[in-house]
């Protein structure tokens, strides 16, 4: 296990100093990757993330600092340090208080030390700590490793994979397959449902097998560990739970762009084709979701009902994977009837039984009409997730999303402006409207008119009921109407933003 701040100030070397929490931030159980000491004011462009930063008080107030200490505290923890120690023996024995004030609102923990030890000393005591701790961390995980291969080397189905795990660990362990169905459990508590385990991930050669969910009653599964068991478990599973050929189509539609963004035109291609090779119409319509999943074993009942009840309906079907802690798929319908609304508003209410349950994080894009908007939807899905497991916070599990509900913040989180604007374009506006002079045209004069109808009408020079027979157009062709306020706002600054990049395009080259 990784050493924390709280274990920091338990060091007997440490404890000699006299270490107080003088501001408590986000918490003491922050892991230290390793102590450093640099007084230096820029020294967040130094740290790679997780250091205890020590410096003598004095650093914080000369040249005038105290005043800067706002930039300071910000720079810290934007390089996502553990904690700052600060000594407080001579001449400054307390720290600022425009600092604590900032640690306090910025989240940082503060560390005073009382008591004169050298840095040197600290930094060596610690440090030693932590790289025993990963050195016992990496034994223990090899120990695992070769009893969890003898275990497995004579194994020949499902059952006896998770009875040899649960057996070497002393937990419950359940094995879903890639469509989320359980293929074997076992363990004391067989009939237990699986809390506050982890949730590891089955692939062989980039291709998901499905899932392995193991308790954690007796046992902490560190990231090491976690990554080992998948290693060795997955190449056995993978003998009895690889889906053929439809898995390989499946998983390359729902894999998204390349780029992450858009699918190329080969891209595109090959999508068509394995989506026509599954049997999905021309007049197909979809609506493609992810779910992050606390729990494959508590959430899973939810799912199954959902899409037993979605798959009721007439001409609807559904089409999903689960790659570890993440089910990602569609529901679709052979024909939407030309309004793809309608089907949008039926897919939300069944996404929507889902959403409630507490082992559950649902995200859902817009409805696809074709291969393109649906395959970069997926791309779409796969960067909220992404972005959510990014930050510190736990997913939103109970809580069902559209994608739009983060474009800006994925959109601030791009390093460059012109995939950023790229981004936006795809996500917004689409594929098919893309191409649509007309309709963006009447988006952009939505936009410049705070979506005042009567002035993108005079802006436009047409009337009232021509511009709803446009909105409306739209509405069929995105799935969105102005009544959903985000992925409306959203579609109307992506309408903008292309017509711009348009302009901006053909002004570069009559210039040329």
């Amino acid at each position: 296990m990784a050493v924390t701040v709280r274990e920091v100030l338990d060091d007997a070397l440490v404890a000699t100093a006299e270490p107080q929490v003088e501001v408590a931030g986000d918490s003491l159980d922050k892991p230290v990757r390793w102590v450093f000491t640099n007084e230096r004011e820029d020294v967040a462009s130094f740290l790679a993330g997780g250091e205890l930063l020590v410096v003598e008080g004095r650093s914080l107030v000369a040249d005038g600092r105290e005043k800067r200490a706002d930039e300071y505290v910000k720079s810290l923890v934007n390089a996502d340090i553990a904690a700052l120690m600060v000594e407080l023996v001579e001449e400054v024995t307390q720290l600022p208080k425009v600092l604590v004030k900032a640690a306090k609102h910025e989240g940082l923990t503060i560390i005073g030390l009382r008591r004169r030890i050298p840095f040197v000393d600290i930094c060596q005591s610690v440090n030693t700590m932590i790289v025993r701790g990963q050195m016992r961390m990496q034994m223990q995980v090899d120990v695992m490793s070769t009893s969890l291969r003898s275990e497995l080397a004579q194994v020949s189905n499902p059952k006896a994979v998770a009875d040899s795990i649960a057996n070497l660990f002393g937990e419950d362990v359940v094995i879903f397959d890639v469509d989320g169905l359980e293929v074997a459990r076992a363990g004391q508590n067989i009939h237990t449902a699986t809390d506050c385990g982890i949730v590891l991930a089955l692939e062989e050669q980039k291709r998901p097998l499905g899932a392995l969910e193991i308790s954690q009653r007796n046992t902490v599964f560190d990231e090491a560990m976690c990554r080992r068991i998948e290693q060795i478990a997955a190449p056995v599973l993978a003998l009895y739970l690889d889906g053929g050929a439809r898995v390989g189509m499946v998983a390359h539609l729902i894999a998204g762009p390349e780029d992450g963004v858009h699918v190329s035109s080969m891209e595109a291609r090959e999508g068509h084709a394995m989506l026509d090779a599954l049997g999905f119409a021309a007049s197909g319509v979809y609506m493609p979701f992810a779910m992050k999943l606390k729990s494959v074993s508590n959430a899973m009942p939810a799912i199954v009902s959902m899409l037993d009840d979605f798959e009721s309906n007439g001409g609807c079907e559904s089409i999903c994977l689960l790659e570890g802690d993440l089910m990602i798929g569609f529901l679709a319908a052979q024909d939407s009837g030309g309004d793809a609304s309608v089907f949008s508003d039926r897919c939300l209410h069944a996404l929507t039984q889902v959403a409630a349950n507490e082992y559950v994080y649902t995200v859902h894009g817009r409805a696809a009409l074709d291969t393109i908007s649906l395959m970069d939807a997926f791309g779409a899905l796969r960067s909220v997730i992404r972005t959510c497991i990014s930050n510190d916070a736990e997913c939103p599990y109970g809580t069902l999303e559209c994608v739009d509900s983060s474009l800006m913040e994925r959109m601030l989180g791009m390093e460059r402006t012109d995939e950023a604007v790229r981004m936006v374009i795809t996500q917004t506006v689409g594929y098919e409207l893309m191409h649509n002079a007309m309709l963006i045209d009447t988006l952009c004069a939505c936009f410049d008119n705070l979506d005042n109808k009567t002035g993108a009408c005079e802006q436009l020079g047409i009337q009232r009921q021509t511009l709803y027979n446009r909105l409306d157009k739209v509405t069929q062709i995105v799935g969105i109407s102005p009544t959903d306020k985000i992925s409306w706002s959203m579609l109307l600054l992506g309408a903008k933003i292309a017509k711009s990049q348009h302009n901006h395009t053909i002004s570069s080259t009559s210039t040329l």
